[in-house]
């Protein structure tokens, strides 16, 4: 496999989340955010969800999570 690296920008509520889930896991921040995307492609690959449009994902999340709304993170 040819992995490549992934570089992001964050909020300032994502980031204090990023780093309590590292200090409750303990896990390196590569551990824990390829855990985080394995975890939404299994969701994302779902029949009814793979049908959704963008708007219709968020809504869908912020339904079903259990963190805060994106909204109140982007």
């Amino acid at each position: 496999m040819n992995q490549k690296s992934i570089t992001f920008r964050c909020s300032g509520p994502q980031h204090h989340r990023l780093h309590s889930a590292l200090s409750e896991h303990r896990c390196s921040r590569t551990e824990l955010l390829t855990l985080a995307l394995e975890s939404f492609l299994a969701y994302a690959e779902q029949e009814s969800v793979s049908r959704k449009n963008l708007f219709e994902l968020v809504e869908d999340v912020d339904a079903h999570g259990s963190g805060p709304k994106f909204s109140e993170q982007a």
